[in-house]
């Protein structure tokens, strides 16, 4: 099949779930023979044109880099027509609104095409997100972008989102908890709903990862310290600040180390956190890594956290996490539940949002209790193999294609 991708932003731009997932997923279908075009926006070095493991990825110039504009919005439309016009499209797929551009130009309906979309959270999880992290009454400035935020989202909803998502012809729920927000924002009928789960590279992700001990020596972290890993981008939402918060609690009974790999605006009021409660010296910092380095960080750690604040699809960290059979502590938020089995927690311990408390006590539990680890972690591998690898997304995804076809 030859796939239209629309997506206003690829790993080329920045580090991020959203454009590693499009690009996984591309490669993924192109290792299946699929050819899969993918319309982004410009990079900063000028660069138009390049193909990434198999995947033809189309930066189009004049546009602002890694984001929605009008500018994107027509250039792709254009750029979508003159490729048809070539090699025509069997299906376009939308990652977000990164289609809306050709649904203006009515181009799914002129030229006949299947369009699909893939939304990457919803308006509703926006505004709860900015209630979690901004509003407070006695922060003036935080409640002025709640109030910013939930305007906007109202505005994006109303002119665009409601109907282009209607017009799509399938929309791709990527969690359990969408099916119900599709239907109930958006008022799309199940039938026009498929459930397609993202999916990590559970090779990649996998245990033994080799050379570990080199990784250790160069954080100077002795055999005897239990390791604690985050792994986001250093925004507040993603919730960083509590892990560190836990620090002093979790020191107080045992040598351990927090590394906190990613990078982001927030990552100075982090590391003013960590000194300001006096574990600066146990928290370390290590940015922005290739998907093959996290791998080794998360095979080196002993648990994996997440307190997220934000509201939103299932961090494909956590997934990656899972599949290198480590136990990991998530907030109970967005579509974690899944990933993890909120009744039993065989696979995984979900916590309340930003409950500190919860966080601590299950990071000293798992810590204490090496059999429980290695249970949870061996669990969580088998359920990311079966559900949740490269292949199951890219057979459900084909399914999905292949159902318009005639």
């Amino acid at each position: 099949m030859n796939i239209g991708m629309f997506s206003r932003i690829m790993p080329a731009h920045a580090a991020g779930g959203m454009q590693d997932h499009v690009q996984t997923l591309s490669a993924g279908l192109a290792r299946r023979g699929h050819r899969v075009i993918v319309l982004t926006s410009a990079r900063a070095d000028g660069k138009e044109f390049e193909i990434i493991q198999g995947v033809e990825i189309h930066f189009l110039k004049g546009t602002t880099a890694g984001r929605y504009s009008n500018a994107y919005w027509s250039a792709s439309a254009r750029l979508c027509e003159a490729l048809h016009a070539r090699a025509p499209f069997d299906v376009l797929h939308s990652q977000s609104v990164g289609a809306y551009g050709a649904y203006q130009k009515r181009l799914h309906r002129k030229y006949r095409l299947p369009l699909i979309t893939s939304f990457h959270g919803t308006h509703l999880d926006v505004v709860t997100t900015s209630w979690h992290t901004d509003f407070a009454l006695t922060n003036p400035f935080g409640a002025a972008r709640f109030i910013a935020v939930t305007l906007n989202m109202a505005h994006n909803y109303i002119v665009r989102d409601l109907w282009f998502a209607r017009d799509s012809d399938i929309l791709i729920a990527t969690s359990d908890a969408d099916v119900w927000k599709y239907t109930t924002l958006y008022r799309i009928p199940e039938s026009r709903i498929r459930k397609v789960y993202n999916g990590i590279d559970a090779d990649l992700f996998a245990p033994p990862i080799s050379n570990l001990q080199s990784l250790k020596t160069q954080l100077q972290i002795s055999s005897d310290e239990k390791i604690i890993l985050a792994l986001a981008r250093l925004q507040k939402d993603k919730g960083v600040q509590n892990a560190i918060a836990v620090m002093p609690r979790v020191l107080a009974q045992m040598r351990a180390v927090l590394i906190v790999v990613g990078d982001g605006d927030y990552r100075a009021a982090l590391e003013k956190l960590a000194r300001d409660l006096g574990v600066a010296a146990r928290v370390r910092f290590v940015g922005a890594q290739s998907l093959a380095e996290c791998a080794r960080y998360f095979n080196l750690c002993d648990v994996f956290v997440d307190p997220t604040l934000r509201t939103d699809g299932y961090d494909l960290t956590i997934a990656e996490a899972m599949a290198c059979a480590k136990p990991v502590i998530v907030s109970d938020v967005g579509a974690n539940s899944t990933l993890i089995d909120a009744a039993t927690m065989r696979d995984g311990i979900l916590i309340p949002r930003g409950n500190n408390d919860a966080l601590a006590r299950e990071i000293l539990r798992v810590l204490n209790d090496p059999a429980l680890a290695r249970s949870m972690g061996a669990s969580a591998r088998a359920k990311i193999v079966a559900r949740f690898s490269i292949d199951a997304m890219v057979n459900g995804m084909e399914q999905v294609y292949q159902s318009f076809k005639v």
